[in-house]
C-alpha cells in the first residue's frame, strides 16, 4: 500500500468515511411529525402573543349564503351540541361540492376536540395535585372557581368570533391547528 492521499470521489466510491464527518440523521414519520408539530406550536403561541386569532383571513367569493351559515352553525353549534353539526355537514353528498362548508365544519371539528382535551387533561392534572392535603385542596378550588369559568367564557367567545368570522364568507387559518389539519390532509 502507499501512503498517497485519497481524494473525494475515491472515498465516497468505496463508502469511507472522514473522521468528524456527520452522516445526515433521517428522521422516522413520528420524529417528523412532533418537530412539525413544535414548529407550528411555536409559531401559534407567536401570533396568539400579538393578538392575532386569525392568520391569512380572506373572502371566499364562491361561498354563497348557504355555505356561509352552514359555516357558521358549524362552530356556533358547538356551544349547545358539541360535535353534532360538524360531523353532519362532513357526512352529508353536498361536502364535497361545497369546500367553504367543508373547510369550516373540519376547522370547528378540530377546535372542540382540542377544546375538550385541554380541559380533560387539565382535570386529570388538577385531580393528581388534589392528593397533596391542603394546597391540593386549594389550588381545586381555584381552578373550579377562577379558571374553569374563564376557560369556558373564553372558548364561547371564541367559538361565536370564529361563526361570525365564517358567516361574513371569510376563509381564514386558526394559529396552529389550521396548519396542522394541513400537514395531515384533513383541509
Amino acid at each position: 500500500m502507499t501512503n498517497e492521499p485519497i481524494n473525494q470521489e475515491q472515498q465516497a466510491a468505496s463508502g469511507a468515511q472522514q473522521p468528524g464527518a456527520q452522516q445526515p440523521i433521517e428522521q422516522t414519520p413520528v420524529e417528523r411529525m412532533a418537530s412539525s408539530a413544535y414548529t407550528q406550536a411555536g409559531q401559534a403561541a407567536d401570533a396568539l402573543r400579538r393578538g392575532e386569532l386569525t392568520q391569512n383571513s380572506q373572502v371566499d367569493p364562491l361561498a354563497d349564503s348557504d355555505d356561509r351559515l352552514i359555516a357558521m352553525l358549524s362552530y356556533v353549534t358547538q356551544l349547545v351540541l358539541p360535535v353534532i353539526m360538524p360531523i353532519i355537514v362532513l357526512l352529508s353528498e353536498s361536502s364535497k361540492k361545497r369546500p367553504f362548508q367543508r373547510y369550516h365544519a373540519v376547522q370547528s371539528l378540530a377546535l372542540v376536540v382540542v377544546f375538550w382535551g385541554v380541559f380533560i387533561l387539565a382535570s386529570i392534572g388538577i385531580g393528581i395535585i388534589q392528593i397533596i392535603p391542603i394546597l391540593g385542596a386549594l389550588i381545586g378550588i381555584f381552578a373550579f372557581l377562577c379558571i374553569s369559568p374563564l376557560y369556558f367564557l373564553g372558548g364561547i367567545a371564541l367559538m361565536l368570533y370564529y361563526g361570525y368570522q365564517a358567516y361574513k364568507g371569510r376563509r381564514f387559518a386558526i394559529p396552529g391547528l389550521t396548519s396542522f389539519l394541513t400537514d395531515q390532509g384533513w383541509l
